[in-house]
């Protein structure tokens, strides 16, 4: 596939995906079927820098975040298997996300290219 800005993997019951971004045309997640990765979804992603995936206890997302609209959060549905719509994030064009595990709790951390920046102090 042309014009592939990154490559980014993930593991759904022993099943390896990976999550290609590309900034003009659509991000594709494929499967490896034991020989070769398939295509086995698109989606819109105009202006995308990353597609990335992103594992909470038992759940599998992935976060594709553009320059030109909101960042998008997909749910891994594994009757589908395949990402579903689950929320949009208000962060402008981000670069990277990262999860970051504290106390029992996650936070999402997300590098952007623009914006304001926001600090808090407990």
């Amino acid at each position: 596939m042309e014009d592939v800005y990154a490559v980014k993997h993930f593991k759904v019951k022993g099943e390896l995906f990976i999550c290609l971004t590309r900034f003009i045309g659509d991000s594709k997640v494929m499967k490896w079927d034991g020989s070769m990765f398939t295509e086995i979804q698109t989606m819109p992603s105009r202006g995308s820098m990353v597609f990335q995936p992103v594992s909470i206890g038992n759940w599998q997302y992935a976060i594709l975040g553009s320059d030109y609209s909101l960042t998008q959060v997909y749910q891994w549905d594994t009757k589908k298997s395949q990402f579903v719509h689950f929320q949009e994030l208000n962060v402008q064009a981000p670069r990277a996300f990262s999860l970051v595990s504290i106390d029992n709790r996650e936070f999402l951390l997300a590098s952007s290219f623009k914006g304001r920046r926001r600090f808090t102090s407990t």
